[in-house]
């Protein structure tokens, strides 16, 4: 009998969702006796800072992942973890062997992959920051968000981590 779509048996190919949906693999990884790839919702992007007053001219580029609940429909960006693969280091191919860990049916969907790519751009827009100290005695803490429109997400895909 085969196994359900969002049952949590590993199989022998990686789960094929939409083709809009990019799909690829992370670099390095666990390659000891671990074998299964696991699917994680990745985001990269691109944060512009500004401050005239204090003289803040900042642009940094950001990446997370977050674990894709095999029987979910919703995200959580908030238990996102940062990571450093930038995209231009994200992998199409992987050389190592595996089984996969299935992808929720609502993963597998452009409309939910959509939901959850805009809700990225909301997250990162509403949590992150620059920390600044005023040179004023005695010295302040400010905090200053993306300038208006500085959020520029670089990629929202799938992504399957060796674990």
């Amino acid at each position: 009998m085969a196994a359900k779509a969002d049952s949590l048996t590993p199989g022998p190919t990686r789960p094929v969702g939409s083709p809009e949906i990019p799909q690829f693999y992370l670099p390095g990884g666990n390659h000891g006796d671990a074998r299964t790839y696991t699917p994680s919702l990745y985001g990269a992007a691109r944060i512009q800072f500004g401050d005239r007053k204090r003289g803040l001219e900042e642009t940094r580029r950001v990446a997370f992942l977050v674990r894709i609940n095999p029987t979910g429909r919703t995200i959580d960006w908030d238990a996102a973890r940062p990571t450093d693969v930038m995209p231009e280091h994200l992998l199409k191919e992987t050389a190592i062997e595996g089984e996969y860990l299935p992808l929720s049916n609502a993963a597998a969907q452009i409309i939910t992959f959509t939901r959850w790519a805009k809700s990225f751009d909301r997250w990162i827009a509403r949590t992150q920051r620059v920390e600044l100290t005023t040179k004023q005695d005695p010295p302040e803490a400010v905090t200053v968000a993306p300038k208006r429109g500085g959020v520029s997400v670089e990629l929202v895909a799938i992504v399957w981590e060796l674990g």
